[in-house]
């Protein structure tokens, strides 16, 4: 409740920094107006922002929390020191940065000055983190160090949610999304908490959820002969794995990419499959929250490349998958993307997805360990 009173006493002001439209907090009194400056950033809001209704152990929180520039960033017209100030903001306030990434799952740093992608490493290395090498079947461009293109499958198809790399033996604990061309129609990002998705499925298919906590699920891609940007599962299993060579790269999709066999076949193609593997999980350093790590209806895309089912081999149950559809839908919050945005998400507790859109849209990543 202190929560909904404190955002219901806000008045929202609109400026204009660096060509971008962001709203401003203003609070009704002076104890609120120092606390919307803390740490550096002054918070904000977007029109989608839920409040997300946690478990009895935790308060309900805002998501994505905004973070807006401080002001000495809003006022200068250099960018250069624009940029440096924000970077020395950021390694000022690390720690509480990971606390708010800790509680809130996404943070959206909007206003800020980043223009480009030497712009978005420097914003990315200023938390210290490690990269977190990619490896799967999308393809993805490198442009900076750090930095890639997003997935390249074709924009009008729609990315369903995920977390980034679940089926790979490693994944990123943390990503970094940098919008450098913003689409004119659609694109969204949109973001989901995992902890919704399984709580809202164990209400809607309580029977469903305990089945699948107890076989697991298994997943199959089929790589194409020929690697091909107009596919969600785009790259040949040589290109994927880096070898030509079929024992070699049996040994590379156990080992590195955590399968439980791999095949290839007389037409070029081969099949990965994964699994049995857990779609429920838990991570430590979250207070025993589980989370719905993998999904059951696939990538995207027409290609008849994905095949998903139960761990014992049963396929996953039609009404299971619609109801997944839907409570992915009730609960995820649409980001409409703004040049120069970067959202921070934790990919052990935020599923994320792409919405259909029109070309122009630029989105380039950058992954932590």
């Amino acid at each position: 409740m202190a929560m909904e009173e404190s955002l219901q006493s806000l008045i929202f002001l609109q400026a204009f920094v660096f060509g971008s439209s962001v709203a401003l907090l203003s609070y009704m009194d002076s104890a609120s107006e120092s606390f919307a400056a803390i740490h550096g950033f002054l918070e904000g809001r977007i029109p989608d922002q839920k409040i997300v209704v946690a478990g009895v152990s935790q308060e309900n929180r805002l998501f994505p929390k905004v973070l807006l520039p401080p002001s000495q960033c809003i006022k200068s017209h250099d960018h250069r020191a624009a940029i440096t100030d924000i970077i020395q903001t950021i390694c000022n306030n690390k720690e509480w940065i990971e606390d708010q990434l800790m509680q809130h799952g996404a943070l959206l740093f909007r206003g800020f000055p980043a223009r480009t992608a030497a712009d978005f490493r420097l914003f990315v290395e200023a938390f210290g983190w490690e990269e977190q090498k990619y490896m799967g079947f999308p393809y993805r461009t490198k442009v900076e160090e750090r930095v890639y293109t997003t997935n390249e499958a074709p924009l009008h198809e729609q990315i369903e949610f995920h977390h980034e790399m679940s089926l790979m033996k490693v994944w990123p604990s943390k990503l970094f999304f940098f919008c450098e061309t913003a689409p004119l129609e659609g694109g969204e990002t949109a973001i989901v908490p995992s902890e919704r998705i399984l709580q809202r499925m164990e209400d809607r298919m309580q029977e469903f959820v305990n089945r699948l906590k107890n076989v697991g699920f298994v997943f199959k891609i089929t790589t194409p002969a020929d690697s091909s940007r107009t596919s969600f599962i785009a790259k040949s299993w040589q290109t994927a794995l880096e070898t030509n060579d079929p024992s070699e790269a049996k040994k590379r999709a156990v080992e590195m990419m955590g399968c439980s066999s791999f095949e290839c076949y007389e037409d070029g193609s081969a099949e990965f499959v994964f699994g049995p593997m857990q779609a429920i999980r838990s991570f430590d350093g979250y207070g025993g929250r589980q989370v719905w790590f993998n999904n059951i209806v696939g990538y995207g895309g027409k290609d008849r490349n994905q095949s998903l089912s139960m761990g014992d081999g049963c396929d996953i149950p039609g009404e299971a998958v619609d109801v997944f559809k839907a409570v992915v839908n009730e609960e995820c919050v649409n980001l409409s993307w703004e040049a120069g945005d970067v959202l921070l998400l934790d990919n052990q507790a935020v599923q994320h997805a792409r919405r259909p859109s029109k070309p122009p849209r630029r989105i380039l990543i950058a992954m932590c360990k």
